[in-house]
């Protein structure tokens, strides 16, 4: 049985192409935000979020969020609303991060990578208060998607994850005056 014999040449072309190969695979979706890559910077980008609506900067909170945010609630509906209740919570007295948890396939029906983190707040007319944060992965960077705030569930221990709860932001409607 002979043995083909692949001339020095072309050994050193295969090992090439092989290692450039093995490169390309091992760097996987390059877009992909990990869980251990990126939830440090999540976190930053939670806290500038929460930021932009403590300061009561709306519409550059706004602006800020994500498409599928733009897609579920308009600008305008957006800023009535944290108008209609963030002030009635008073100033920011304290906010210590309960949990965050990394979602690769989606959250709430909707598509792509997600972080949730979840807040024990209390504000200056609020004790014993929440917020939920969700971040979505999107061109290369942390977005806003999500924002609810309130007084914790009864008998929920400060130290644990909130459930997923009915937002008030939900609850508020928009009314149109009669023309």
């Amino acid at each position: 049985m002979k043995v083909a014999l692949i001339p020095s040449a072309w050994r050193k072309r295969l090992l090439v192409l092989a290692g450039i190969s093995s490169l390309l695979f091992a760097s996987g979706r390059p877009a992909l935000a990990t869980s251990g890559d990126s939830s440090d910077a999540a976190l930053v980008a939670a806290k500038a979020w929460i930021a932009q609506i403590d300061a009561g900067d709306y519409v550059e909170s706004y602006n800020a969020g994500c498409d599928a945010f733009h897609q579920q609630v308009t600008q305008q509906k957006w800023v009535m609303v944290l108008k209609a209740f963030r002030p009635s919570y008073g100033e920011i007295v304290s906010r210590r991060e309960v949990s965050h948890s990394y979602k690769e396939n989606g959250f709430n029906g909707m598509d792509g990578e997600y972080m949730i983190v979840t807040y024990d707040t209390t504000f200056s007319r609020l004790q014993g208060g929440y917020e939920k944060v969700v971040l979505k992965f999107e061109d290369g960077k942390w977005r806003g998607a999500y924002y609810e705030a309130g007084p914790k569930p009864s008998g929920q221990a400060s130290d644990q994850p909130l459930p997923d709860v009915q937002t008030e932001v939900e609850s508020v409607k928009t009314q149109h005056p009669q023309q």
